[in-house]
């Protein structure tokens, strides 16, 4: 089975995070999982088990998701800010069939702001995790699984010590003060 990575924004998530004073100049997302497989499906009753694998591209979906979870929370984009690296370290799903299917979704992120000349100014990482229940093989139980888990780690980044303010002393213009 093959699932195509699309991230849709929960409108729930908005307000989460209250509001930014400062942006990042721009937001880089890498793929550094080593296992590309994106999960296994696998039947309660039965000896059957199938992989599952992405229809598109992690990091594009992770970097989709990311900016738009956090523009949903008012990070804006700023030339005067740092820089967003994101890893992505895993990414793994499983579903479980019976009559209906059980759906569970994690995600592994690191992330650090850089500033001016390439210096680190904040470094940290977070795992998200959704669930979901359904017709089995669905597409959309999938892609709501993931994208909650995917929202779960961006909140718990952004809410991790020091990011939003190293949002504001880590930027070209930050630089420039001092």
């Amino acid at each position: 089975m093959t699932v195509p990575l699309v991230y849709k924004a929960n409108p729930k998530s908005a307000g989460q995070l209250g509001k930014f004073s400062c942006g990042v100049s721009q937001l880089q997302v890498t793929d550094a999982r080593t296992e590309k497989t994106l999960g296994v499906r696998t039947h309660e009753s039965k000896p059957l088990r199938a992989d599952v694998s992405a229809g598109s591209d992690p990091a594009v979906w992770v970097r989709d998701g990311v900016q738009t979870y956090l523009g949903q929370n008012g990070l804006s984009t700023a030339a005067s800010g740092p820089q967003l690296r994101v890893s992505l370290e895993k990414l793994r799903t499983s579903e479980s069939i019976w009559h209906r299917s059980s759906y569970e979704a994690h995600v592994f992120l690191t992330a650090q702001l850089q500033g001016a000349a390439g210096k680190e100014c904040w470094k940290g990482s977070a795992e998200g995790a959704g669930d979901n229940y359904g017709y089995a093989g669905s597409i959309v139980n999938y892609q709501e699984t993931l994208n909650s888990a995917l929202d779960a780690a961006t909140l718990q980044l952004a809410q991790s010590p020091g990011f939003q303010g190293a949002l504001c002393s880590c930027g070209p213009a930050a630089s420039a003060r001092r």
